[in-house]
């Protein structure tokens, strides 16, 4: 353990760290428990695939790949300097760059290499903190490869022990109900939804620092999430964690 991560854990508890497979996955997943971090530990928030060159338009520019991966990289430094937390961008590239839309799928070998970088990466970053960490990551509802990566790596490092899965939205907000708890279940795992009623202004003014990322129906679709977990009685976000 490093000496930072002791002094945290020293200091107000366990170090909490959000692994984010894109710019924006934990404001608009996991914004609720990125606030309810205890005062006194700072949070990290550890982005995977932060080189990209999509831009919600077919077919995708690759050369436009510096210009879309500096814009989206200020974005996220942007929020986690108003939001207190520590950033690492891990630099991998996503499927825009290494499988563009509507092309040949990614071969399963260089899927599998990627798999092994990724966990490679992955094990540095827990390497330098406690193992009583909590770690948070997608669900993996949307099957979003990028999204399976990152959750199975860090299932792979820190097996069922401190992790949390959040809900991957906007995908999240299409499936039925029932299909999303029956995917989760498979997993071994169990729901326990925070109340983002009073918190919701805050949330649309973190996912405002990822205006390049938010497509017109995305908010909608986070919104109508929020209340259909909220049974009418407010707004919600859901976590996740192996059932007792």
């Amino acid at each position: 353990m490093s000496e930072r991560a002791r002094q945290r854990r020293d200091e107000g508890g366990p170090e909490h760290v959000f692994f984010s497979p894109h710019p924006d996955d934990v404001a608009l997943g996991a914004y609720a428990s990125l606030l309810g971090v205890p005062r006194g530990i700072v949070p990290t928030l550890v982005t995977v695939f932060s080189q990209s060159c999509w831009e919600f338009e077919l077919p995708v520019d690759p050369s436009r790949a510096l210009q879309v991966s500096s814009l989206r990289m200020g974005e996220d430094r942007r929020f986690a300097r108003a939001h207190g937390a520590d950033l690492v961008h891990l630099g991998f590239r996503d499927t825009s760059l290494r499988a563009p839309p509507g092309g040949a799928p990614e071969p399963e070998a260089a899927l599998a290499a990627l798999a092994t970088r990724l966990r490679l990466a992955l094990e540095e970053v827990l390497a330098c903190v406690s193992p009583e960490a909590v770690c948070y990551v997608p669900l993996g509802i949307s099957s979003h490869v990028d999204h399976l990566l990152v959750r199975d790596a860090v299932r792979a490092l820190r097996g069922d022990r401190g992790v949390v899965y959040y809900d991957d939205l906007p995908y999240s907000a299409h499936p039925p109900e029932d299909e999303i708890v029956d995917y989760a279940w498979a997993l071994g795992l169990s729901p326990r939804c925070l109340d983002v009623t009073a918190l919701w202004p805050a949330k649309l003014r973190g996912l405002s620092f990822y205006a390049s990322q938010l497509e017109p129906l995305t908010l909608p679709a986070v919104e109508a999430h929020a209340r259909r977990l909220g049974a009418g009685r407010g707004l919600c976000e859901r976590v996740w964690t192996v059932a007792p």
